[in-house]
């Protein structure tokens, strides 16, 4: 039952990926960051309604202290966004898009595969191994279904530079989940994803092209580089075994039998 609602978790996020270009070029909307924005917003619209009404997983989005933080920090947070606008005054149209385009993109990705089939597949891994093997085996699972949605990228970008998106996005996926272990909210996934995604997207905006990789052997050190990166992150996070989110869902499980 698990990895049904897994394969349906990912059809989901396929066919609106798929179904909303044409859809939304009906409108007038051309290929461009207004369209990405629509169509991310779209698909985190849908895995909303399919987790609320059949995968049912809960997920929490922020720490359970949010707004007591927000009333401590307003402060030094309030000065953080002036001191970045006027930075940015420069580019000013192109950060505030690749702001609201990368949190979008954090947004859905990180509640899709962290938040329902990462935690999804946890749940299942647990009820059949140990803490340990089970924690690694949803992580590198989860990772891999994440790195394949890349592949998606093939469409309309290079091969090499979608192949050292693979490569990387692994490395990413164990770090991202790594954090969402730690914490028990997407929070810190979520942050960490859309700073990635935000220097991606504002760098190629100022440039006004996109970064390509010349050719296998860039591809492949680079993807490396950023993998054996992003895992010495993951294991030294995980070293510290404070899995809030194994506590969660052990909680859960208690409260469920």
């Amino acid at each position: 039952m698990p990895f049904i609602k897994v394969a349906i978790t990912v059809a989901c996020y396929l066919i609106t990926l798929f179904l909303m270009p044409p859809l939304t070029a009906v409108f007038g909307m051309h290929a461009g960051p207004v369209q990405v924005i629509v169509t991310e917003s779209l698909m985190l619209l849908a895995v909303l309604i399919l987790n609320r009404l059949y995968i049912k997983q809960r997920i929490r989005l922020l720490p359970t202290n949010t707004m007591s933080e927000l009333r401590k920090n307003g402060v030094p947070l309030g000065l953080t966004i002036i001191v970045l606008l006027i930075f940015f005054r420069n580019h000013l149209n192109q950060f505030l898009i690749s702001l609201l385009l990368s949190l979008i993109v954090a947004i859905t990705e990180e509640y899709t595969f962290r938040g329902i089939i990462f935690t999804t597949l946890l749940s299942r891994c647990l009820k059949q191994f140990t803490t340990i093997r089970a924690t690694i085996a949803a992580m590198i699972a989860a990772a891999l279904i994440f790195a394949a949605m890349h592949l998606t990228n093939l469409l309309s970008q290079p091969v090499w530079s979608v192949f050292c998106q693979v490569l990387y996005v692994i490395g990413l996926g164990l770090l991202l989940a790594a954090i969402y272990l730690i914490t028990s909210n997407l929070l810190g996934a979520i942050g960490v994803h859309w700073l990635i995604d935000f220097s991606s997207f504002y760098s190629q905006g100022v440039n006004s092209a996109p970064s390509v990789i010349n050719g296998p052997v860039e591809a492949l050190l680079k993807g490396l580089f950023l993998d054996a990166l992003f895992i010495g992150i993951a294991t030294f996070i995980l070293i510290s075994k404070r899995w809030k989110l194994l506590h969660l869902l052990d909680n859960e499980n208690k409260i469920g039998r």
